[in-house]
């Protein structure tokens, strides 16, 4: 008797289990859907950095994008409560990144997208 209770309280865990992985499944898709248009505007942002080089970027072009991005930023903070992101990560992929350190190095060691470390590195080796 003992035996079969437990047998059915684990089937009960498993099934609880299954249905938690499959809403943080569906809650996850989701979230990537809303921060898509964001992502593609930092990659596009970041290509048309890579295109200029070492030339000074114009300051409307930086101003049209910053604005975009703030708008698209404000619509999705009203959908989903945004958790503030860590600076640590920042501070030390651009110390990574004047010490000569590679994209992938960038994105391996201080957890940011490759658009994000591919822009670090253009913005903070350019300086030198």
């Amino acid at each position: 008797m003992l035996l079969e209770i437990a047998v059915v309280a684990l089937l009960l865990l498993a099934v609880v289990q299954c249905v938690l992985l499959v809403l943080a499944w569906g809650h996850l898709r989701r979230l990537r859907q809303q921060w898509q248009p964001l992502r593609q505007d930092v990659q596009a942002l970041s290509q048309q950095l890579a295109h200029i080089g070492h030339t000074d970027v114009p300051t409307s072009m930086l101003v049209t994008a910053l604005g975009r991005m703030e708008r698209r930023m404000g619509l999705l903070e009203q959908k989903q409560p945004v958790v503030p992101a860590s600076t640590g990560s920042y501070e030390l992929a651009q110390q990574l990144a004047r010490q000569g350190a590679d994209v992938d190095e960038l994105v391996a060691r201080c957890g940011v997208t490759h658009a994000e470390a591919l822009l670090i590195r253009q913005m903070h080796t350019a300086n030198h």
